[in-house]
């Protein structure tokens, strides 16, 4: 380590030394940096500007350019969660207008089928009634029958108690076929 530090502490001795001893070399080296800077100003300085001022433009047409897209995007996506919102909104009130619906619906056919029925019931108690009368009309006109029928038997004989009970067992057996 001390080498090392021995070999720098050498050389900037003999700089400070050479610049000291030899100034034609330091006014030498001068007047190269002055030509150098004249060469570069005169031939290099407007490319590498012009360079460095396109450069420096398409930067900034980039990075407007980005914050344009930026700004459009960011309104794109207010405007697609606005559309969204208003679209689930509707969404919300047609499921809301169809469920209505389909209760009042439901409740339509259930009353429709409560008349039917009620319908239907006057209507088979009505056809039952009148099978009640016109069963009741036939077994009047049966026994009419039988009474005038055992009425004409009793007449045309004049048969005693016992007789007269075995016609009509007889005319009610025939009845009952």
């Amino acid at each position: 380590m001390n080498e090392v530090f021995d070999q720098i502490t050498k050389m900037v001795e003999d700089g400070l030394y050479s610049v000291m001893n030899m100034p034609e070399i330091v006014l030498f080296n001068i007047l190269a940096l002055i030509v150098l800077l004249f060469f570069v100003r005169t031939f290099l300085w407007k490319k590498v500007t012009l360079y460095l001022e396109k450069r420096q433009s398409a930067l900034s047409e980039a990075m407007d350019q980005a914050d344009e897209e930026r700004r459009v995007a960011k309104s794109l996506q207010e405007k697609s969660l606005k559309e969204y919102e208003n679209m689930k909104e509707e969404t919300r009130q047609l499921k809301e207008r169809l469920t209505q619906d389909a209760y009042k619906e439901q409740e339509k056919l259930i009353s429709n089928a409560k008349e039917e029925v009620r319908r239907r019931l006057e209507q088979a108690e009505k056809d039952i009634e009148f099978e009640i009368q016109q069963a009741n009309e036939d077994i009047k006109q049966s026994i009419k029958e039988i009474a005038f029928s055992a009425a004409s038997r009793i007449v045309k004989r004049e048969i005693d108690e016992s007789v007269h009970q075995d016609i009509m067992d007889e005319i009610l057996k025939e009845s009952e076929v």
